[in-house]
């Protein structure tokens, strides 16, 4: 097991000493109406105001009824998201200061705490939503890749919100037991390099209560979910993190740095994309992009963040026309499942396999066309799909 324990930035004396004069009318009055993002230190009060309605444990930190806090904190949130307040580099702080909260009083207060394994090093490759365009279910299409070429994947994902099919659509429709115990998830990682945690798992967190039963609205958990992945941050070395369509992948990499310097996560080598479909960059996705419009990429590495582009030929590929994937739940999640069955040719085969090279670039160090072709290569071979039909047995308990 990993013996290092996730300890709070700030203890309970510490906390209630922070929140003593805290406001949502002044986050809102003196923050997000004049589009000027929260410090560190601030933000990390508002996640822990979000996270009183939920957590027994919080009682007393603040004198406000825990109904009128759930609201708030919606508005509060809601607020906070927008394009020109990420667009300031301080929004970094307030990203990573609501993200330490949901590590520290959320995760670390749960029924089952973080996931610990005694193999080192597990990958995400979560997206945060926002996209502009339809693609299949790509990130988790390319972790199934990834695992099967022997990367731990961590994947940490949700129902559609902003879209029809999230993550855990896709997973739910091919079987997959979206709410296994933590002793499942951690084998299951150990057995076949993949293992699946869904954000509305309340023994996990309880944060997306928020956004998916309470307010059913974009807010600022679109970026604060993907990045608190329930596995122990210590674990989490390397990352890919597709962003919204708000923000500057550089901010979320920055956010990711001053994590680091305050103890929160442990992340040596990060990948953060925005992907676009039209030269103009208009819009985008969530994702590696193999279109006109490519990808903006920042990439964290021993703290210290490089901003470039990755476009198709860096994958040794022709540059391809976008096409929708077929609509609707169903619809999205049977295709998806074919291009896995390797029924799918073209260009969201070749979506797919470019975002598995970015995987393993960062597991392997090798570049992107020879990922784009080993990956091509794994999926080919029939591979990820029988090593996830040899997951689902696993999570409903039909394999020992």
């Amino acid at each position: 097991m990993n013996e290092e324990i996730h300890k709070p930035k700030y203890d309970m004396n510490q906390l209630r000493e922070l929140s003593k004069d805290f406001s949502v009318n002044n986050v809102l009055k003196h923050h997000a109406y004049q589009n000027k993002p929260l410090g560190f230190e601030d933000a990390y009060v508002l996640g822990v105001y979000t996270l009183y309605p939920y957590k027994e444990e919080l009682e007393g930190i603040f004198d406000v009824d825990p109904v009128l806090a759930e609201k708030q904190s919606i508005a509060a949130l809601c607020a906070l998201h927008n394009k020109e307040t990420y667009k300031d580099e301080k929004a970094a702080g307030q990203i990573a200061g609501i993200t330490a909260a949901v590590f520290d009083y959320d995760i670390g207060l749960s029924t089952n705490g973080f996931l610990n394994l005694d193999i080192g090093c597990v990958m995400d490759n979560c997206g945060m939503g926002g996209d502009l365009y339809r693609t299949s279910n790509v990130s988790t299409l390319a972790a199934l890749i990834a695992s099967a070429d022997g990367i731990p994947m961590g994947k940490h994902g949700s129902p559609g919100n902003t879209d029809s099919t999230g993550s855990s659509d896709f997973l739910e429709y091919l079987g997959v037991d979206l709410f296994s115990k933590p002793e499942v998830v951690e084998e299951a990682l150990r057995r076949f390099n993949f293992g699946y945690t869904d954000a509305l798992d309340t023994d996990y967190k309880s944060v997306h209560v928020q956004t998916h039963k309470s307010a059913h609205l974009a807010h600022m958990n679109d970026i604060i979910g993907p990045i608190t992945n329930p596995l122990n941050p210590a674990m989490v070395k390397k990352r890919v993190l597709g962003v919204n369509h708000l923000i500057e992948p550089s901010i979320v990499a920055k956010a990711y740095n001053i994590l680091n310097k305050e103890g929160i996560t442990s992340l040596d080598h990060g990948l953060f994309i925005r992907g676009y479909v039209d030269s103009e960059r208009n819009g985008g996705i969530d994702e590696a992009s193999v279109f006109e419009g490519g990808t903006k990429v920042a990439e964290l590495k021993d703290g210290v963040v490089d901003e470039y582009s990755l476009f198709a030929d860096d994958f040794g590929i022709d540059t391809p026309s976008y096409v929708e994937p077929p609509r609707g739940k169903i619809g999205k999640a049977q295709f998806s499942k074919e291009i896995l069955e390797g029924k799918v040719s073209g260009v969201h085969k070749d979506l797919v396999l470019a975002n598995a090279a970015i995987l393993q670039y960062l597991d392997k160090g090798i570049g992107f066309r020879e990922g784009f072709k080993r990956s091509k290569d794994i999926l080919e071979s029939g591979e990820p799909f029988r090593n996830l039909e040899n997951y689902i047995s696993f999570t409903r308990g039909e394999v020992k």
